[in-house]
């Protein structure tokens, strides 16, 4: 756990009980509004798969990059036009949305 987590985890533990679940709720909202602002799907673009920003960059391609081993320095490497905060974007994405991920992985490996 990184150590920005382990600080939002005490003062998470740290709100009265009473306000814990509207604290979370808010947490969740700035996340999604987050996501959802770096993370775009748009149709006809990628299949509509989700996509890094305005890019065709899908994020279930940098998934499988990461797999293989690239590092975040390869993929930016690789992709000048994204940066740090755009994989991040795209790690949360995955994070939050595994059954999607995988099932965009599985359809697109298939030959």
């Amino acid at each position: 756990m990184s150590v920005l987590e382990q600080q939002l985890a005490r003062e998470v533990e740290s709100v009265p009980e009473f306000l814990k679940q509207e604290v979370l709720d808010f947490v969740m909202f700035l996340k999604e509004k987050h996501l959802k602002k770096g993370i775009q799907k748009t149709p006809g673009v990628c299949g509509g798969e989700a996509c890094v920003g305005e890019t065709r960059l899908a994020v279930w391609m940098l998934v499988e990059a990461r797999r293989a081993g690239c590092t975040d320095e390869e993929i930016l490497q690789d992709y000048p036009g994204l940066n740090a905060a755009n994989l991040a974007n795209a790690w949360a994405y995955a994070a939050s949305h595994a059954e999607e991920i995988e099932k965009a992985i599985a359809e697109n490996s298939r030959d």
